[in-house]
């Protein structure tokens, strides 16, 4: 096992690889495998951080930011978190059975946010003996607001621009469109034509809530159209790849490409 608590300790990493210099603080990035990367954007902090490899061949993306995450990752998987999200307090994400975590640019995670793609233990149909809780890979769009305590499990798909409201839990395998208002226990889509900004309200004076009535721009309303990423192509290749090239790849795809659709459902 290798671990790494400041930065000094990356120059003794021999079998794992963490590109960048990430600020550190009070943070841990275990290593329980081999052949796994960490790439970390300039400006980039870890609080109270633990980033956990427990297998071998993944890849973790870290886009610049501040980081409160536990963030658990297993075998042949690729998580990928793109720039400007906030994170209001630490999020927990455990991506199991090889499959991918892919977040966009811009959105917001709140406090006690849950991502867990797999159930840990696999459930049978009592008549066929089959599994049923076969696990996919999470997509979330840009500009997407997970709310307070939010739950996803895996194989969700969220478009850009869609809000997940306070205590909503996200059954396995729902696909959300773009701009729609998702809220409750199972999550149900309770609006299909909606957009957030990033202002906080909290501290309005009577001018300012008068003055954000209305909202102009169509900045954050996304659409499908011939720049819309096929994701589950994009997981199809993912599972190929070695983590090396998985790097190249999602460079190509998620940094470079700056489609305003590119995530739309």
């Amino acid at each position: 096992m290798e671990t790494v608590k400041i930065l000094d300790d990356i120059k003794n990493l021999k079998n794992n690889k963490i590109i960048g210099r990430p600020k550190i603080n009070n943070s841990n990035i275990i290593f329980k495998g081999y052949n796994n990367i960490l790439f970390c954007e300039d400006n980039l902090e870890l609080n109270n951080s633990t980033i956990s490899f427990e297998g071998n061949n993944s890849i973790i993306y870290l886009s610049f930011g501040k980081y409160p995450i536990t963030l658990i990752v297993r075998n042949n998987s690729t998580v990928f978190i793109g720039k400007n999200n906030k994170i209001i307090s630490k999020v927990i994400i455990n991506v199991q059975e090889n499959q991918n975590f892919i977040m966009g640019d811009d959105g917001i995670i709140g406090s006690g946010v849950n991502i867990r793609l797999s159930d840990i233990f696999p459930i049978y149909d009592s008549k066929t003996k089959n599994r049923i809780n076969f696990t996919k890979s999470v997509f979330i769009g840009d500009h997407v607001w997970l709310d307070f305590l939010s739950y996803l499990s895996g194989g969700i798909q969220i478009g850009s621009g869609s809000i997940i409201g306070n205590h909503t839990y996200l059954p396995p395998y729902l696909k959300i469109p773009s701009n729609s208002y998702v809220l409750g226990n199972p999550g149900k889509i309770i609006n299909k034509n909606v957009f957030f900004t990033k202002e906080n309200t909290s501290n309005y004076i009577p001018s300012e809530t008068t003055n954000s009535s209305t909202y102009k721009s169509d900045v954050f309303i996304y659409e499908t159209d011939e720049e819309t990423l096929d994701l589950n192509k994009i997981d199809m290749i993912l599972n190929q790849l070695s983590s090396e090239e998985t790097l190249e790849f999602i460079t190509k795809l998620f940094i470079r490409n700056k489609r305003k659709n590119r995530f739309s459902i």
